[in-house]
């Protein structure tokens, strides 16, 4: 276990023992000025707590992996993309309410890619004469930047992916229907020019993308000349991230679940470069 694993695991125990507090302040409630001085003391020890717990994860699972994986690796957790080049993409409907994090830039066989966590919500579900925010996007997005141009532009969604940029009349337009037809069940394929969506959808691409499909709520990916852009929506897990957790954390499976993110990357990009 490296020196980082072990500070994560010392702050998990300052985590358990606040919540410790906490129950310990609501045991004695029937006594209001200790039960209530004990919960106070609990939660500023746990918000202190979990903040750091959050950040030693990077160090300890992450940063290393990224290093031993890729070349020119540049992470950094507190940082994202920007909303005008998350909506550049061209992805995703544009929403009012957002948040990214997790920013990495690192290379692989010479490919110069970018990734970050990106939530973005929107005004859209009606509740009396109020709208709530709904999740338009909660996932990993990445950004391949290829030595050479691949085609003019294709977008591919798959048939969960709700809130999509294209309009549906843009959409009726632009639709083609690749030979696959379980591919054709799954996803729906956009492109002013048919011939580069054949061009770059061949058969072990559809495989990668209907096998990443499977394990996310929903993909979208988009080419635009050298540039790669796929946005895998998944709310309910974190990439990279922690999850509090007081109990012990086995090192090893914490390690295979970023390797396990790591290896999206990589093998998206061998995928591409054949």
């Amino acid at each position: 276990m490296s020196e980082a694993a072990k500070r994560y695991e010392e702050k998990r125990i300052q985590v358990g023992n606040a919540m410790k507090w906490c129950i310990a302040g609501a045991f004695f409630l029937l006594v209001p000025p200790v039960g209530i001085l004990l919960i106070l003391i609990g939660f500023s020890k746990l918000k202190d707590a979990e903040r750091d717990m959050k950040s030693l994860y990077k160090d300890a699972f992450v940063r290393e992996p990224l290093a031993r994986n890729f070349e020119q690796v540049v992470y950094e957790p507190t940082k994202g993309f920007s909303l005008p080049t998350v909506l550049s993409f061209q992805l995703c409907k544009q929403g009012d309410i957002f948040d990214s994090e997790d920013y990495i830039r690192a290379v692989h066989r010479g490919v110069m890619f970018e990734e970050a966590q990106v939530w973005l919500r929107g005004n859209e579900v009606k509740v009396g004469n109020s709208s709530q925010p709904t999740t338009f996007f909660k996932g990993r997005i990445m950004v391949f930047n290829f030595p050479s141009k691949i085609v003019s532009s294709v977008t591919v969604y798959d048939r969960n992916f709700e809130h999509r940029f294209l309009g549906k009349k843009e959409a009726k337009d632009l639709k083609v229907e690749m030979e696959s037809v379980g591919f054709n069940n799954s996803f729906d394929v956009f492109s002013l020019a048919p011939h580069d969506a054949f061009y770059l959808l061949t058969p072990h691409v559809m495989e990668r993308l209907q096998a990443m499909a499977g394990k996310v709520e929903s993909i979208a990916m988009r080419v635009v000349g050298n540039c790669v852009i796929l946005a895998l929506h998944e709310p309910d897990n974190d990439a990279f991230d922690a999850k509090v957790n007081i109990g012990k954390v086995v090192y090893e499976q914490e390690i295979a679940k970023v390797q396990g993110d790591i290896d999206d990357i990589k093998m998206f990009i061998d995928v591409l470069l054949g």
